[in-house]
């Protein structure tokens, strides 16, 4: 009970504090209106139990059943055993109690238990005017069936409750697997790429200081600093990736123009010359973020391919262009698929593929002839 007064603003704590008042009050008035106290003690003891398990953490369902036996039991007694000993109430408090009750049981328990106790629970309430010492024929029936109908309408609510319940659930579940999935493509992608970059230039290195004779130093340098960037970039994504797991609000890769963003991945591609053509018209349009983002993940997946996949390229041409409500982005390569000593298989162009369909685009890879293109058409506006 007090972690939900934790999360009710004030005024919601001062509207469920008058109810509490008027239950209480209807409660005391009923077990003072009793003309004997075993009839004041019994409605007592059955109002305040389905009230109290209301409130329960962990309700079992023992705890429940329990609640409707007693419940059947005393509504026994008054008829049988101690008739005369209610005559006004037959516990109005109770079947407000019991109802809310049954609307928790379907919420908290497995369906065919909730059915269970929900029917014992309802035989308790519309068994209550069975307590009353002067029973009419007519009147009796009457009450018995309007709180049928009425708990009836309490359980189609706890059934809706129910399902919606079920509902937020799965979207919940949908949206952390969505999320998963979006982490596990950002990870694959600045492991590939980075990772990729640096096992390339470790591989020339090793190639050139094996060969027997002493590299020029400024090449060795130059190596040495790719390889000290990629690392670099690598520990970059990381930091960022922890960052997001951290508070999901901050932006796995900063959105910048498309311009800005091809150039970059194309001056710091660790393999052969990258040259770009992007459409001048492409400056002009107010790309959405998730159109950027695709298209980053397209060019840096196709680039990290012709590292792992391709041999003999001699040039990488990453292009840009507008195409109606469309963006196109093609990187080509003129290289041979061949075994560069890296890993085969993964899920590169798969999720990639995922991607791009995610931002409302669509993707195509495959050889041209004197190479190998990767290019996906993507929405160059959200409408």
């Amino acid at each position: 009970m007090t972690g939900i007064l934790t999360r009710l603003t004030w005024w919601q704590r001062v509207v469920f504090w008058l109810i509490v008042a008027a239950g209480g009050a209807v409660l005391v008035v009923e077990a003072f209106s009793s003309p004997s106290v075993y009839g004041a003690v019994g409605l007592v003891i059955c109002g305040i139990l389905p009230s109290v398990a209301l409130f329960t953490r962990d309700l079992p369902a023992r705890a429940v059943a329990g609640i409707g036996t007693l419940s059947i039991a005393f509504t026994v007694v008054c008829a049988t055993v101690l008739p005369g000993h209610l005559d006004n109430t037959f516990g109005f408090f109770e079947l407000i109690g019991l109802a809310c009750l049954c609307v928790r049981t379907l919420l908290v328990f497995p369906a065919w238990r909730a059915a269970g106790l929900c029917l014992l629970l309802g035989l308790a309430a519309t068994t209550l005017p069975l307590r009353l010492e002067d029973l009419d024929t007519a009147y009796t029936p009457l009450m018995a069936f309007v709180i049928a109908v009425v708990f009836a309408f309490v359980l189609l609510l706890g059934l809706v409750m129910r399902l919606y319940d079920r509902s937020r659930t799965d979207s919940f579940q949908l949206s952390r697997q969505a999320q998963r999935l979006e982490y596990a493509r950002d990870l694959h992608d600045f492991v590939a790429h980075h990772v990729t970059a640096i096992v390339v230039q470790t591989q020339a290195v090793r190639f050139a200081t094996g060969s027997g004779q002493l590299p020029d130093p400024v090449v060795l340098d130059k190596m040495l600093d790719g390889i000290e960037r990629a690392g670099s970039q690598a520990l970059t994504s990381m930091r960022t990736m922890v960052d997001v797991l951290r508070d999901d609000n901050t932006p796995m890769h900063p959105h910048q123009a498309l311009t800005l963003m091809v150039t970059d991945l194309a001056t710091s591609f660790a393999g052969a010359p990258v040259s770009t053509n992007v459409d001048p018209a492409i400056a002009s349009l107010d790309l959405p973020t998730s159109t950027v983002d695709a298209a980053r993940h397209v060019v840096q997946e196709a680039l990290t391919n012709v590292l792992r996949h391709a041999t003999r390229v001699s040039q990488v041409m990453i292009s840009a262009r507008a195409r109606g409500q469309e963006v196109e982005i093609s990187v080509t390569n003129d290289g041979q698929a061949g075994d560069n000593g890296l890993p085969k298989g993964g899920f590169g162009l798969v999720g990639l593929a995922e991607r791009v369909e995610s931002a409302g685009g669509s993707l195509t890879a495959g050889p041209t002839g004197r190479g190998w293109a990767v290019t996906a058409l993507l929405p160059s506006s959200t409408a």
